[in-house]
């Protein structure tokens, strides 16, 4: 790898560069990208946690973000205390796996810190092989596991407690998570954390954007919001089919708004158009006016086949005020009460959905009911909470001290 020169961010005095050879800070905590440096949708979390980490380490150690590919750095990446380096961590051939090793001894990394990986691996053992004492992984993959029991529950815990190959410590985007980690993956409750996902704080509420201004819908129909990737994980297409199987009454009264791309928006477009409820849908693409058109809506659902026990978006929803419908799968609904902040339908069951979104088009009392407990709740997932829930496990799972704490470090182990 060749070295690159230093630019400076004219903002905090800190030297940035792809890679500069130089250390002069004991021990690196090295921090792993799973994809390019201008990749968006929700690794806006994870750059808060690099450069949250960055902040608490960078005093006494040096702190290394390594990206498979490197363009446009984000600006809460430009702005932290740390070094971009190019370095690919995903290949499983020795070759590859090598060339991770000598990066890691040629940069005296003492710490990883990986997301959404296995909590096993051989390629744990050559790192500590190679000066790694630390290994910790922040799992943020969506959906439901098996749980797994007998023998294979057994030889799964067994490896867990072997120190080379097992990570140090695991953290969950959410207690479901955490709760997975242990029943599925076989870790040790013990060395399971969570850091529950939140949104940053708002001060002020967007002026609501007159949706139906906006996007030609007419006056008389409430506004169903989603937002998110336009993948079929998501369940778009299970909504469409619950209006296509709505009565006339209910039909003329609800449109559907989407917002967000992806690689199946045509795909819904196309079905939407197949089953005669164009009219009643607005798939809009990407906005950076998010905020705004959430305020304007009616009421949300999200009938995504799953997440880590909730999702950004529901959070999202939530702090707008509004209710929000959700299927009953323990990896969605988990941010839902229902008929409290929200309404919970049988996942997969047309006629159970149906008849909770009739109830929100029709009743504007609960609507407003529940969106007003929906946007109280809200509080309560934040992005300081989830910020303190990383640290307080980083200190937790660091038992034999390995990295050198930052003073000013205010959670205890």
């Amino acid at each position: 790898m060749q070295n690159t020169s230093n630019t400076t961010n004219s903002e905090t005095g800190y030297e940035y560069s792809m890679y500069t050879g130089v250390r002069n800070k004991t021990d690196t905590v090295l921090l792993v990208a799973n994809y390019a440096s201008d990749v968006g949708y929700a690794w806006w979390l994870m750059e808060s946690f690099w450069a949250k980490l960055a902040d608490h380490y960078h005093v006494k150690n040096h702190v290394l973000l390594a990206y498979p590919e490197i363009s446009m750095l984000p600006a809460s990446i430009l702005k932290a205390p740390l070094q971009t380096v190019r370095q690919d961590f995903h290949g499983l051939t020795f070759k590859e796996i090598m060339t991770q090793c000598y990066f890691i001894k040629r940069h005296h990394v003492s710490t990883i810190y990986f997301s959404d990986r296995a909590t096993v691996s051989w390629k744990y053992l050559l790192y500590r092989v190679y000066g790694v004492k630390l290994i910790i992984v922040h799992d943020h993959t969506p959906g439901m596991r098996t749980p797994v029991r007998g023998l294979k529950a057994f030889l799964k815990k067994t490896i867990h407690l072997l120190p080379w190959v097992s990570v140090d410590g695991a953290i969950g985007a959410t207690d479901f998570v955490r709760q997975r980690l242990i029943t599925c993956n076989g870790m040790p409750a013990k060395r399971c954390y969570v850091a529950p996902n939140g949104l940053p704080p708002m001060n002020l509420y967007p002026v609501p954007a007159d949706l139906h201004r906006l996007f030609n819908i007419p006056a008389q129909r409430k506004v169903m919001v989603m937002t998110g990737r336009a993948h079929r994980y998501k369940g778009i297409q299970f909504i469409l089919e619950c209006i296509y199987q709505m009565n006339r009454e209910a039909k003329q009264q609800l449109h559907f708004l989407f917002v967000g791309e992806g690689p199946d928006l045509e795909l819904f477009v196309k079905t939407a158009d197949r089953l005669g409820v164009s009219d009643q849908c607005s798939f809009v693409g990407n906005r950076d006016d998010i905020p705004s058109l959430l305020e304007g809506a009616d009421f949300a659902i999200h009938a995504s086949q799953g997440e880590v026990g909730y999702s950004l978006s529901v959070l999202e929803y939530m702090r707008a005020g509004l209710p929000v419908v959700v299927p009953d799968n323990p990896s969605v609904c988990g941010a839902t009460v229902h008929e409290l902040t929200g309404m919970i339908y049988a996942e997969g069951n047309i006629l159970s959905a149906i008849s909770m979104i009739d109830k929100l088009v029709f009743d504007e009392n609960l609507r407003k009911d529940l969106g007003a407990r929906a946007r109280n709740k809200a509080q309560q997932y934040s992005l300081q909470a989830t910020h303190e829930g990383l640290l307080g496990a980083f200190e937790k799972i660091d038992r034999k001290k390995i990295l050198t704490k930052g003073e000013e470090s205010v959670i205890s182990g």
